[in-house]
């Protein structure tokens, strides 16, 4: 498993959602969707929230339901 994505776990599991221009400042994740891609691959269900910022701009908040957390993820 590549590091960004246990970073992601930790962070989900901490009970918070990240944006793509959070996973970029806290994390340095370039590509957050890909990121969530390949945590969905290993069968790890993430929710999507469609928001628009205080200027207009449209963005996705990524979050982790908690039912889905189990202790068999790696940290």
């Amino acid at each position: 498993m590549q590091s960004q994505t246990k970073l992601l776990i930790n962070h989900f599991q901490g009970g918070r959602s990240i944006s793509n221009y959070e996973a970029r400042d806290l994390y340095r994740i370039a590509s957050l969707p890909r990121r969530i891609s390949d945590l969905e691959e290993m069968g790890i269900v993430i929710t999507r929230q469609r928001k628009v910022d205080p200027t207009g701009r449209r963005y996705v908040r990524y979050s982790m339901p908690t039912s889905n957390y189990r202790e068999n993820y790696p940290s």
